[in-house]
């Protein structure tokens, strides 16, 4: 985003927000040369307008514009894109540049760039290596900043976008899902709506597909769009966490005429006790023969089977002791820990659509304060227990009768953590994971 003013008839071209550009407004006048702090420039016209740097005696371009006017507004996707993707210099570096009279003093990753600037257009650096603990002070001291949140230094690679990340062509198709959970005994077509065939779906999908938010740790952003989520899940074998395991399951359930309606959840902080925002956890019902089922593949620690949706039902399952709570309009969800009945989320019955919960998919994706942002992780069921990966672990969990659970951890070095994705989950990353456990 570039800015233009006009003053006494003449426009002028300001930039305060390129790391090595121009320190005082440049003329929109083709041909223009000057030497300013930071160097000399020059604009050149060629259908689309060059702002180009002299390096020695080479000139190289910075960027190229047009005099086409914009808005503010039309800069919201592409903010949002260098925030998320891995082929965004902003997402694989992390750096701080300050412009100084003729020189430049910049962090990137684990270093320090002295940059003195030399007249006639070119430059010379000096670079200090930087050990993690130097970093806080050295952005209090040299910047004038300070972080509320941990920092996590990188100076990657960009990523060139996989096919994945930059389009989803492929049409959803019943079977190959069916096939991609484990159903092999039924086609599509012979999946006419019932209980048992609502059990069977509910109970493969979370055997088969993990509870996993490793796109947001890995530089891939996650579209809440059903074909996206298909490729995703369904074609590259990938888990997700609740926007997109029950957005998959929705539209499953939707082509198979189970009249599923969406609804809101918030979920209950283990921690401080306080529930999540509206929109915190999607949450599914399906209708068989007149009555209402509560269907939930996108919870990490929930329910294996539908659950009728009534007050005071209570079950035993694989996974433990549930049962469903209901004061005024608010509907809880509970599971039974050695005797004590805990919250897992709160919900009402009143019904959403799926695009009600874009805002908070998108807040889980990059506020420092969600869940799904301050941890790495990936949670598979499996018939007697559950393996999770989270963070620098590796967590084994088996339920007891009682509807607790036996938990061994093993710790992971960073260079384990790929192969062991790949083997216990199925799962290789187009992008360089981060793992976090805050």
């Amino acid at each position: 985003m570039i800015l233009t003013v006009e003053l006494e008839g003449r426009r002028w071209l300001c930039d305060v927000g390129f790391g090595e550009g121009i320190t005082d407004p440049f003329p929109l006048e083709a041909g223009w040369k000057e030497e300013q702090d930071s160097g000399v420039f020059r604009l050149q016209v060629e259908d689309e307008w060059y702002l180009e740097r002299k390096e020695e005696e080479t000139w190289q371009s910075l960027y190229k514009f047009t005099l086409e006017e914009r808005k503010i507004e039309d800069f919201l996707e592409m903010c949002e894109y260098h925030q998320t993707s891995p082929s965004s210099i902003f997402v694989q570096k992390s750096f701080c540049s300050l412009q100084l009279p003729c020189a430049r003093l910049t962090y990137m990753g684990h270093r320090l760039i002295s940059t003195k600037y030399i007249k006639g257009g070119g430059k010379v650096n000096t670079t200090q290596e930087l050990t993690e603990e130097e970093i806080p002070g050295l952005l209090r001291d040299k910047f004038g900043i300070v972080l509320s949140g941990k920092l996590i230094p990188k100076d990657e690679d960009i990523v060139i976008p996989s096919q994945h990340q930059s389009t989803f062509s492929s049409k959803p198709d019943l079977n190959t899902y069916l096939q991609r959970v484990g159903i092999t005994e039924f086609s599509a077509s012979s999946m006419q709506p019932s209980l048992s065939k609502l059990r069977i779906l509910h109970r493969h999908h979370v055997l088969s597909v993990p509870f996993e938010n490793l796109s947001i740790h890995s530089g891939e952003k996650i579209i809440p769009n059903i074909s996206w989520i298909y490729d995703k899940i369904v074609l590259r074998k990938r888990g997700g966490f609740c926007y997109e395991n029950n957005g998959l399951f929705l539209w499953v359930l939707q082509e198979l005429g189970y009249q599923p309606r969406v609804l809101s959840g918030r979920v209950k902080d283990e921690v401080t006790g306080v529930y999540g925002p509206q929109f915190d956890h999607l949450i599914l019902t399906a209708e068989v023969d007149g009555r209402r089922w509560l269907c939930d593949v996108g919870f990490g620690d929930g329910i294996i089977e539908p659950v009728p949706l009534e007050a005071g039902w209570e079950e035993k399952q694989d996974t433990g002791v549930y049962r469903l709570r209901v004061e005024g309009d608010e509907w809880f969800m509970q599971k039974k820990e050695d005797k004590v009945w805990s919250s897992l989320y709160k919900f009402t019955l009143a019904e959403r659509t799926y695009e009600d919960f874009r805002e908070m998919c998108e807040y889980h994706q990059t506020k420092p304060n969600s869940f799904f942002a301050k941890k790495t992780f990936c949670s598979q069921l499996l018939p007697t227990g559950r393996l999770t990966y989270m963070g620098h672990r590796l967590i084994s969990s088996k339920y007891t009768e009682e509807g607790g659970s036996v938990k061994t951890t093993q710790e992971l070095t960073e260079e384990e953590i790929p192969d062991l994705l790949r083997d216990k989950f199925g799962i290789v990353l187009s992008g360089k994971l981060i793992p976090k456990d805050e």
